[in-house]
């Protein structure tokens, strides 16, 4: 809480757009072989950010249950959702670092396609995030 405002709120916005961002970038290193450096700082630190955003969760947690009324069981789905999402972009980063020491193609595609099934989590932690704000 920093002046009785929950801090995910205002943390998540930077792993949401670090990680949808590495997964354009890792589209892009397919072509473009410069861009898997920036991919891997930029899933890194999305990644950090995300966890960042994650471990404050229990203050939120309080402060919706406490003053928005929202139900127990929405928030541990929405929490749930934002660790799958982490825990995919998570292995993507592995095998982006895997194809680097190898510099084998399909660990770079596996990554990406990591990387886009780890984008729809995301997006679905972030709309039942949402809805627990405002939609009533």
């Amino acid at each position: 809480m920093l002046g009785g405002i929950p801090l995910p709120p205002l943390l998540v916005q930077m792993p949401i757009g670090l990680l949808l961002f590495a997964t354009l970038l890792l589209f892009g290193s397919l072509k473009w072989t410069q861009l898997k450096i920036f991919s891997l700082i930029t899933l890194v630190v999305g990644l950090l950010s995300g966890i960042a955003a994650y471990l404050t969760g229990d203050g939120a947690e309080e402060f919706a249950e406490s003053q928005l009324n929202v139900a127990c069981d929405a928030i541990h789905t929405h929490e749930d959702f934002a660790l799958y999402s982490l825990l995919t972009f998570g292995l993507s980063l592995v095998l982006l670092l895997l194809h680097y020491r190898s510099k084998k193609q399909p660990l770079l595609l596996a990554s990406l396609v990591v990387a886009i099934i780890g984008s729809g989590l995301l997006a679905y932690a972030g709309h039942l995030g949402g809805q627990m704000v405002y939609v009533k």
